[in-house]
């Protein structure tokens, strides 16, 4: 049974995605902008995009630091850069530039940063302190970095149905703990402790209830299936009868949350954010 790796998950998943991101992250779209805010990205900052997929949010950034300010929106997989790159242009900004390249290549590669985000990325990355950590260092003394990761694992409804089915198809046991998985972080203690391992002070955990709406059960099912990257890799080393019998099950469970208005999907995502020490400090870990 192999593992993927982030890259390789996301490279697959890549043209899936950009088919549905605009659509499917739109119930996203209060909490970017609260996620911007906890990083105190204002007009004229410069403001770094870890995981950027296909942009979405960096075009919200972008919008929000407008024409005096800059984003960087960065990507561990060339399909999801080249998905952003259309994104941005399709937004008709030119405040944005894109990168195909993890945190820890780009540390001495940059100026500071006024602030960073990441959303729903930092779960998946394996290293994730490392990653953190990558980013305290582009930042100016003071900045700030917001991340949005999914929430309490008891409460990310329709998701956390999907994995279990998909999880018990492809043989995948302790996998939730696992790093790199997609609810590594959602107990906030870790979470809190990953920016307090990367240096990061003044560390806030909330947790945030969404709410996932779409046409139906079957356009949901169709985002899973073509878009999300980490589910897919679940039984990515089934024979295809097999995969199919795991998504006949998905479908089939997805189906409760249809109602008179639509695909209704029940969640929670956890938001938290770290500041860069003004003053001398060394980073947890450092050498």
């Amino acid at each position: 049974m192999t593992d993927p790796t982030p890259a390789d998950q996301w490279n697959a998943a890549a043209d899936g995605w950009a088919r549905w991101a605009a659509q499917a992250s739109q119930y996203l779209v209060p909490a970017t902008e609260t996620m911007l805010d906890l990083a105190g990205v204002v007009a004229g900052n410069r403001v770094l995009d870890l995981g950027c997929g296909s942009g979405e949010q960096t075009v919200i950034a972008a919008r929000r630091v407008g024409d005096a300010g800059h984003v960087m929106a960065i990507d561990i997989a060339a399909p999801m850069i080249a998905a952003a790159e259309k994104t941005v242009a399709a937004a008709g900004l030119r405040n944005a530039s894109t990168c195909v390249a993890s945190a820890e290549a780009l540390v001495d590669a940059v100026p500071p940063f006024d602030g960073a985000i990441s959303r729903l990325v930092l779960m998946l990355i394996p290293d994730p302190v490392a990653a953190t950590r990558a980013v305290w260092s582009m930042l100016r003394p003071g900045g700030r970095f917001a991340v949005i990761v999914p929430g309490d694992r008891a409460k990310v409804g329709f998701n956390n149905i999907v994995l279990d089915i998909l999880a018990r198809h492809g043989g995948r046991t302790g996998w939730d703990d696992k790093p790199g998985s997609i609810r590594s972080l959602a107990d906030s203690d870790r979470l809190q402790a990953v920016l307090q391992d990367a240096g990061f002070v003044d560390v806030s955990v909330s947790s945030v209830p969404t709410e996932q709406r779409l046409p139906d059960s079957a356009a949901m099912a169709t985002v899973i299936r073509e878009g999300y990257a980490f589910y897919k890799s679940l039984i990515a080393d089934l024979a295809p009868a097999a995969q199919e019998a795991a998504w006949a099950e998905v479908s089939q469970a997805l189906r409760a949350f249809d109602g008179p208005n639509g695909f209704v999907g029940p969640g929670e995502i956890n938001m938290a954010v770290g500041r860069k020490p003004t003053g001398p400090a060394v980073r947890s870990g450092s050498g």
